[in-house]
């Protein structure tokens, strides 16, 4: 994850209050708690030093669609913070401790085994020098330092057993928490689908198929989310967003891929399959979420019911990535032009 480096942030007093006063604006406008990640990516914002967070923000303004925390707590893993990798760095250490440890239990397997070999090898000198006519005690004090040195190497031989089992039994325990952080990272923590770093993977491994193969983009918005958000408070805001994806989740099948993508909005990547059949999931997921009535446990309060709009994008032989997400958000934002709650085809190119 890269951290800042487009620029050197050398602002001096009075450019800094006034970037200052700016971000706080922005964030104001837009109703984000201003804490220190969330003033961070403000601050980049309108220093203007960091291109790609610049753009993203900008086409998010651009297409009418309001900036949120969701969008901005993004920005800040993906553009300036390291700490997510912080775990993994300690995995890693872990992982240079043990081959550490491996290597030096080889080590002294190899120098026991040294050690044995030179006794063995004196022992059966000391064996022709003896003839018919020595003394069984002469005899016998070779056979002694070779059962000792035999004794000697299968010492080191078992403990070489037993520090290579728990090598093994760490290296298992270490291969665990690593996978476990890596999907940590991939995940979206409110709903437990995958985020945008966990996207840009799977549609990069997709779009580099056969351009022939079937491939889907469905993307899912809720309506009117922020009065959801004014009315209810964001613990309930919070509810709808995890039952929508709890939907979009029971709607999909195996091969196919749900992506929180912002505050509100999910994608779906459909793989081997057209618009035809990329439609009738979309229609599916779109009358459930229309059908759901949630209640808060505590007083059986009952949420009144909402909807969601969504736009679908089948891949087309000429699409990049960037066509084929644009023509679903073209489709999305036709869906809610269009009164809402409802699915629009997103079939032609994307001017």
């Amino acid at each position: 994850m890269p951290a800042v480096a487009t620029k050197q942030l050398n602002h001096d007093f009075a450019e800094a209050r006034n970037l200052a006063e700016r971000s706080f604006e922005l964030l104001i406008a837009h109703r984000i708690a201003p804490t220190p990640q969330h003033y961070a990516v403000a601050y980049l914002y309108a220093a203007g030093t960091h291109e790609e967070l610049r753009a993203t923000i900008d086409q998010r303004l651009q297409s009418g669609r309001s900036l949120d925390a969701f969008l901005f707590s993004d920005l800040h893993e993906r553009f300036v913070a390291i700490d997510p990798y912080r775990n993994l760095r300690g995995v890693g250490g872990n992982l240079q401790q043990l081959v550490e440890s491996l290597a030096q239990s080889v080590g002294e397997a190899g120098a026991g085994a040294a050690e044995f070999g030179r006794e063995l090898e004196a022992s059966l000198g000391h064996l022709d020098d003896l003839d018919a006519n020595s003394d069984a005690q002469a005899i016998e004090q070779v056979v002694v330092r070779l059962v000792d040195a035999t004794r000697s190497a299968v010492q080191h031989n078992d403990k070489l057993q037993q520090q290579l089992q728990t090598t093994l039994e760490e290296t298992e325990a270490l291969r665990g928490e690593l996978e476990q952080q890596r999907r940590a990272a991939l995940l979206d923590p409110l709903t437990g689908l995958l985020n945008r770093r966990a996207l840009d993977a799977q549609l990069d491994e997709l779009m580099a198929v056969d351009s022939g193969a079937p491939l889907s983009v469905l993307m899912v918005d809720i309506d009117h989310f922020k009065r959801i958000n004014d009315t209810y408070g964001h613990a309930l805001g919070d509810a709808v967003i995890r039952n929508v994806a709890d939907v979009i989740r029971k709607c999909i099948r195996g091969a196919d891929r749900a992506v929180r993508y912002g505050g509100e909005e999910f994608l779906v990547l459909l793989p081997h399959t057209g618009e035809e059949g990329a439609a009738q999931v979309a229609e599916n997921i779109r009358s459930r979420i229309q059908s759901l009535r949630l209640v808060r446990k505590r007083d059986n309060f009952m949420l009144e019911p909402f909807t969601a709009s969504l736009g679908v994008a089948t891949r087309l032989r000429e699409d990049t990535r960037e066509s084929l997400l644009q023509r679903a958000d073209v489709a999305l934002y036709a869906s809610k032009g269009g009164g809402r709650n409802r699915v629009t085809l997103g079939n032609a190119p994307a001017p």
